[in-house]
């Protein structure tokens, strides 16, 4: 690139400047070229900058190796190299359109940038290889996260701005009679590969992608069936949770909306379990991140080669962990619905999480004859007790008394001290420090959907000091105003 088009990178990194291509011998004239990348992987071009190539943006017709564009992922969040092309791998073998990924070394004006990922475009070349048409609405997120917000439309005819094919996704998940939304979201979602996205996305913890963030997918509108169809984006961080659920909350619209039907739920259970069997062979996916690893052997120098093996071997790990661990839950009978009398329910179930170096968790008697949960704050602690339960939609209100002696908070953070908390509902900040006899604290919130599994935290957050929680007084309150499941049962209008 000449030092202009360096410039105009460093001031508008999206905007495609020209730049010349030498690869395997062949050169490329103004091939389009801007960076690429989010919060975590975005580098300048003076760095190691995430590239998308363009080869038919200035030179119509111009291509590489068939493909009119290319993305060179700086892979700063997968030192491994291997996740994106596991992943894409994984989706292709079930059917799932998915881009194909290599990889390539690569040098910007003499500097050597070193090992990239090399993954296909989204664009006609690659919808052909899946739809015999390629002439629908492409859509990717840079506008909007979701089917009910305005994206960026990359392929299509029509005026950008109508959208209409995204609001009717859109209409059909936010139906409130659910015997109705199924049928409506069968219309216009290709609802066989949806649940194939879903479960897939969750089974190898893609914990970036639509189904768990609203983040890294595409949308095409398929103009030979009219139903919408999703793919999968950004896979540079898989098999991450071991022990992520595999029902667990849904983020995306669609995933969410389909996972409160009984129909959606028993089509998710049985394509789960089944891609779990057949796709989900350790020794197979083990070996096969060994054999992508040695063939960029012959590539790196030694020390480069070794550390990208030693970061293979961590995601050979996280692979064997999250097999052990689906299987666990798979052979688990589901939780039952938590028990109210008169509108209570006593808890029970309470487990250490990160429990704190110089600290200590245990369940005491204090000297009154209290049962509790203990806490005793390390120099850097962010320590709870957990308990998950099922509950059906409605509102409830988790309370307890809790007692604190010498907290001092941390430097960071929005939650401060001790508190009660309802992972991923909580959206006031706890800020219970210093000294304090025993206090109630409740927390209100509401669940959405006709059955969803909540966690439950008594948390402590501190730099010193200790925290008791009383076993006995933590209950859960239900509003006697809650109507239900009966939504899931109403009569379409």
């Amino acid at each position: 690139m000449r030092p202009q088009e360096l410039q105009s990178l460093r001031e508008e990194s999206r905007r495609y400047v020209r730049s010349t291509i030498s690869a395997e011998g062949k050169v490329y004239r103004d091939v389009g070229i801007h960076l690429k990348g989010s919060t975590g992987s975005f580098r300048g071009v003076d760095d190691k900058p995430a590239l998308t190539l363009d080869f038919s943006r200035f030179v119509n017709g111009q291509k590489f190796h068939q493909l009119r564009k290319i993305h060179l992922n700086n892979s700063v969040e997968d030192p491994s190299y291997v996740n994106e092309k596991l992943g894409s791998e994984l989706f292709r073998a079930v059917g799932m359109p998915a881009p194909r990924v290599g990889h390539a070394l690569v040098e910007l004006n003499g500097r050597q940038l070193g090992l990239y990922v090399l993954k296909e475009g989204f664009t006609e070349d690659f919808l052909g290889r899946y739809f015999k048409r390629v002439d629908g609405n492409l859509y990717d997120t840079d506008w909007g996260h979701d089917v009910d917000e305005r994206m960026k439309r990359l392929l299509g005819r029509g005026p950008d701005d109508d959208q209409r094919d995204l609001k009717a996704v859109a209409k059909a998940a936010r139906e409130p009679g659910l015997s109705r939304r199924w049928q409506r979201l069968t219309d216009v979602l290709d609802i066989d590969r949806f649940f194939t996205f879903m479960t897939l996305e969750v089974m190898i913890c893609h914990r970036d992608g639509y189904s768990l963030a609203r983040n890294n997918f595409r949308i095409y509108d398929d103009p030979e069936t009219k139903k919408m169809v999703f793919f999968p984006h950004g896979m540079d961080q898989l098999f991450g949770k071991s022990d992520l659920p595999w029902k667990p909350r849904m983020a995306g619209i669609v995933a969410q909306s389909l996972m409160e039907t009984s129909e959606g739920r028993l089509r998710y259970e049985t394509r789960f379990t089944t891609l779990f069997t057949n796709l989900f062979i350790v020794d197979r996916l083990t070996n096969r991140v060994n054999q992508i690893v040695a063939s960029l052997r012959p590539y790196l120098e030694k020390q480069e080669f070794k550390a990208v093996e030693r970061e293979a071997a961590e995601v050979r790990e996280r692979i064997v962990r999250r097999e052990f661990d689906l299987r666990k839950q798979l052979s688990q009978r589901d939780p039952a619905l938590l028990d109210f009398k008169e509108g209570i329910a006593s808890l029970a179930g309470w487990t250490k999480v990160d429990e704190p170096a110089g600290g200590n968790m245990d369940e005491t008697t204090t000297p009154e004859g209290v049962r509790a949960l203990r806490i005793v704050a390390g120099s850097k602690t962010s320590a709870s007790w957990r308990t998950t339960l099922r509950l059906g939609r409605g509102h409830y209100r988790f309370e307890g008394q809790t007692r604190i002696s010498s907290v001092t908070p941390l430097p960071f953070g929005k939650n401060q001290g001790a508190g009660l908390r309802v992972a991923d509902k909580t959206l006031k900040a706890i800020n219970f420090t210093g000294s304090s006899n025993w206090k109630k604290l409740a927390v209100e919130f509401q669940v959405d959907r006709v059955e969803e599994d909540v966690e439950l935290v008594c948390e402590l957050r501190a730099s010193a000091g200790q925290a008791w929680f009383d076993k006995d007084s933590l209950r859960l309150a239900k509003s006697s105003s809650d109507q239900g499941d009966r939504l899931d049962h109403a009569p379409d209008p």
